[in-house]
């Protein structure tokens, strides 16, 4: 399987980061890309859109399009999804009705310091996802207290088989795609 991780995240030593770097390390099986350079993505502007993809924008579309399904990993800012990966949803998002994300399964995973783990952004994320017509599993992982269970390159226990889950039904669900 083709996995793209996103991370909504643009701070060095993010969590979201380490969680989306996570994916990789568990599906060794997988080819799994993980895409964390969001904030080099111009903001969206139909006036741009009309003169073609920014190449910056089209390289996220292509791996997008490529991938068999697509992990994004939210940090939540003031109980949202942070401005960078709303960004780069907008982008993904377009045009109108035939979004490059269309009938492409996700699985939204956020962590945050938080005791909610960022759930709430993720939640959110679901949300514009399904309106855009992608297939978003509802499961996923939310890690609380994010800067003691990724603080460093060995993850609190917990996680593993939580994400490990998580990264199954995902595969599950991509598998039930290419057969239907």
């Amino acid at each position: 399987m083709k996995l793209l991780v996103i991370s909504g995240s643009t701070r060095k030593g993010s969590f979201n980061t380490r969680l989306a770097q996570l994916v990789a390390v568990l599906r060794p099986s997988d080819e799994v890309e993980v895409v964390s350079n969001l904030a080099e993505l111009p903001f969206y502007d139909g006036d741009t859109e009309v003169q073609g993809w920014p190449e910056t924008v089209s390289g996220l579309r292509e791996a997008v399009d490529a991938a068999d399904g697509v992990v994004i990993v939210t940090p939540e800012y003031n109980g949202a999804v942070p401005g960078v990966l709303s960004n780069a949803v907008d982008w993904l998002s377009r045009p109108a009705g035939d979004s490059v994300l269309k009938n492409k399964v996700v699985q939204v995973l956020s962590a945050s310091p938080g005791r909610y783990g960022g759930a709430r952004a993720a939640g959110l994320l679901r949300e514009v996802l399904g309106r855009i017509g992608a297939i978003v599993l509802e499961s996923g992982l939310s890690v609380d207290s994010a800067h003691l269970k990724l603080k460093d390159e060995t993850p609190d226990p917990v996680i593993v088989p939580a994400l490990t889950a998580a990264l199954d039904e995902l595969a599950f669900a991509v598998s039930r795609e290419v057969a239907a």
